[in-house]
């Protein structure tokens, strides 16, 4: 399935593909126990296997057996993910422009000098290029 036949991620879906993409592989009792670390209301099992088994069906994981266990691997890369994520952004909020994207990154965070540092150095290695 190409990138653009995937349909987009819903919170919750994105919550789960962020565990897979840490994780490499993993298990469903995995991402569960991610998922429930910080909640009050605990997702219980099934509802992550049906996440899980939706997301397959969507085509961004795929599963291999091994005994019982399922294991489940992105089948899309994070970065490539994050890209068009943003890019839908800038086209839907921003009109298109890189600018105002970075304008509004920057008007309305706390950016450390450090981090300054490394856009800087980002900037560099683009201008290079």
């Amino acid at each position: 399935m190409e990138k653009k036949d995937l349909p987009k991620l819903s919170e919750a879906n994105f919550e789960v593909m962020k565990i897979v993409w840490e994780k490499g592989e993993t298990t469903v009792v995995e991402v569960m126990d991610e998922l429930n670390a910080n909640r009050t209301n605990k997702l219980k099992r099934t509802s992550v296997q049906v996440m899980l088994t939706r997301l397959e069906k969507y085509g961004w994981v795929t599963h291999r057996k091994e005994n019982r266990m399922y294991y489940y691997k992105a089948l899309r890369e994070e970065q490539s993910t994050l890209r068009d994520i943003v890019e839908d952004v800038k086209k839907r909020v921003f009109r298109g422009s890189s600018r105002e994207l970075v304008k509004c990154l920057f008007e309305e965070s706390d950016i450390t000098s450090e981090e300054l540092d490394r856009i800087s150095d980002l900037l560099e290695k683009k201008e290079k290029d």
